[in-house]
């Protein structure tokens, strides 16, 4: 396995970036609508940042960065195909990252057995006493 990384393109094949959120549990598989087609790229081609990690011509992990690369960095998706988990793919996803904006602080909403991975690479519990808000999107269904 010779798994390169580009941290340039943020164009990602679709299909591929598609069967990455299915893998991990992101999506249902079912035929994205037109409406979510049409928008599924504009997260990623709108990132401060995207590093891909790809098998050949396999998309096999990716993640994208939201940051004013001063101040404030924040990792969104973070992908890895599972067969390709547990591989150092995705800790080499977000070294990379880091190194990018090395004086950044960082930030990274995750939830189940994933704090553990950040923490491994890092990450701390918040201490401050900021809270994180959200209002979900369309997409989300009301919970």
């Amino acid at each position: 396995m010779n798994i390169t990384y580009n941290d340039i393109k943020k164009d990602l094949p679709i299909d591929q970036l598609h069967r990455l959120f299915v893998a991990v549990g992101w999506s249902d598989g079912g035929e994205l609508p037109d409406e979510m087609k049409a928008g599924f790229m504009q997260p990623w081609l709108n990132s401060t940042l995207v590093i891909s990690a790809w098998d050949g011509n396999r998309l096999v992990g990716a993640v994208r960065v939201l940051s004013d690369t001063i101040f404030r960095s924040v990792i969104y998706d973070l992908l890895v195909a599972p067969e390709y988990q547990k591989k150092g793919i995705g800790s080499e996803l977000v070294r990379r990252c880091l190194e990018h904006y090395t004086d950044s602080g960082w930030l990274v909403c995750t939830e189940g057995k994933t704090p553990y991975f950040y923490k491994k690479l890092g990450f701390a519990d918040m201490k401050e006493t900021d809270t994180v808000l959200t209002i979900r999107n369309k997409w989300q269904g009301e919970k």
